[in-house]
């Protein structure tokens, strides 16, 4: 052994228990000055009521999550019905625009699942629609938050098109009517993206001449908004109006109104 090795053992042998020494009155010291106080458990809840379950991710299951239109098209049975469990297991309601495609398929088990998912999910959308939109029309006082939830409720199954076209068009008719409702009593909390909303809606159901009187309601109450200029610019879209179109694009890059990313693609595509 070397004499520099030797040094390094005794300083080992001598240093160590300084150390713990000091390491033992600094935690002292720091639980006196910080820990002090007793814990107060009273504040504790081991309750675990208020554990949120996190379920480990179903690798093959999330990997199976493909169009359902597609899965009819190209897949076997076995795989239709197994992407349809899947799917029923999941909150249908955003989801029923594809459950309806699994009713072309040849397959009458895949298909039954789909039918009975839809006729349940409509029926508790129809009781349930039916039944607030009459408390709205029968009371004196509109309460916004009432008519906020029904418009995003009809509006969210009219977008996926699971009705058939004079169902569809009841609908959207109703949605337009709880609008004009609820912008003639509570104007305060009617919200921009509503325009957009039954401009698109009265698009799809051929009422182009009530899509033209949002535009012009937008243009009115959003004036120096983005929100007019989107919903001119889908009616100048879809009935063929190219001028007008293209007139509403130049007009909007000349003012000072912030764009959003739909907006930024039309003037990619047409400016």
């Amino acid at each position: 052994m070397y004499w520099s090795d030797i040094i390094a053992v005794v300083m080992i042998v001598c240093c160590i228990p300084v150390i713990l020494i000091v390491f033992y009155i600094l935690a002292k010291i720091f639980r006196i000055i910080f820990f002090h106080n007793q814990v107060d458990l009273e504040d504790v809840i081991f309750s675990k009521a208020r554990i949120k379950q996190v379920d480990k991710s179903n690798i093959e299951q999330e990997r199976n999550f493909v169009s359902i239109q597609e899965a009819v098209a190209v897949s076997n049975y076995k795989n239709q019905r197994e992407l349809m469990m899947n799917v029923l297991r999941k909150d249908m309601k955003q989801s029923l625009g594809s459950i309806s495609y699994a009713l072309n398929s040849d397959d009458t088990e895949t298909s039954h699942y789909a039918a009975a998912a839809l006729r349940d999910e409509l029926g508790d959308f129809r009781s349930s629609v039916q039944k607030l939109y009459n408390e709205i029309k029968n009371s004196d006082a509109v309460q916004a938050e009432k008519c906020s939830e029904l418009i995003q409720t009809i509006y969210d199954m009219v977008c996926q098109k699971v009705f058939l076209p004079t169902e569809q068009k009841q609908y959207t008719k109703m949605l337009d009517e709880l609008m004009r409702i609820m912008l003639e009593r509570c104007s305060g909390e009617f919200k921009p993206e509503y325009y957009e909303w039954i401009v698109g809606c009265m698009l799809e159901i051929g009422e182009n001449v009530s899509a033209g009187e949002w535009c012009g309601l937008a243009d009115k109450n959003l004036s120096g908004m983005l929100t007019p200029y989107k919903c001119y610019l889908r009616y100048y879209y879809d009935t063929d109006n190219g001028e007008k179109f293209l007139q509403t694009i130049e007009k909007l890059k000349k003012t000072d109104i912030v764009i959003d990313s739909d907006t930024l693609e039309i003037f990619r595509m047409f400016g």
